[in-house]
């Protein structure tokens, strides 16, 4: 019983591996709070400072041409704003062009607010995730844009149509 259970894995996951580019780990850095690409033009970083920011970890595996990533962030807070701790976990599509991976993936996000009142807030909801990477040697350089949306049509195409969440790079080494 043994044997067949080894034979059954090994035909059912051998074949996944001629597609696996494989698996990636590194360090995100996103603007914490919620900006449209009109933002990003006008570049005013006047007033920045660390509660502005969130930073943590991600691990990314990618079986071409599909994709799945989390995302674990830390956002410090201020005096005004709470501390928050973010997941994203998403799945998606992706793209392989020379150097160059694009990607587009969807899946569920949670979140703790916690300082300046906020006692424990929880959340959760949805987003929707747009990647691009360089691929230098077993490094992964890319810029993130994910926003938040509900799971219908209508909420996917307005977050395409009027851009409007978090905007953040990564650096994944393949592991």
């Amino acid at each position: 019983m043994k044997r067949l259970a080894i034979i059954i894995l090994v035909f059912v996951f051998l074949p996944l591996g001629a597609f696996a580019d494989g698996l990636y780990g590194g360090i995100d850095l996103f603007y914490a709070s919620l900006i449209r690409p009109a933002d990003v033009v006008a570049l005013d970083t006047a007033g920045l400072n660390m509660a502005d920011f969130a930073f943590g970890g991600e691990a990314r595996l990618i079986l071409d041409p599909f994709w799945g990533s989390a995302i674990g962030l830390y956002a410090p807070g201020d005096m005004n704003l709470p501390h928050h701790i973010d997941i994203f976990l998403d799945a998606g599509l992706g793209l392989s062009l020379g150097i160059a991976h694009v990607g587009v993936g969807i899946g569920p996000n949670f979140g703790l607010e916690f300082g300046n009142g906020a006692n424990g807030l929880f959340r959760a909801g949805a987003n929707l995730r747009l990647t691009g990477d360089i691929v230098i040697g077993p490094f992964l350089v890319g810029l993130n844009w994910i926003s938040d949306i509900e799971f219908t049509r209508a909420s996917i195409a307005d977050a395409f149509m009027n851009p409007y969440g978090k905007l953040g790079i990564s650096v994944l080494y393949g592991i």
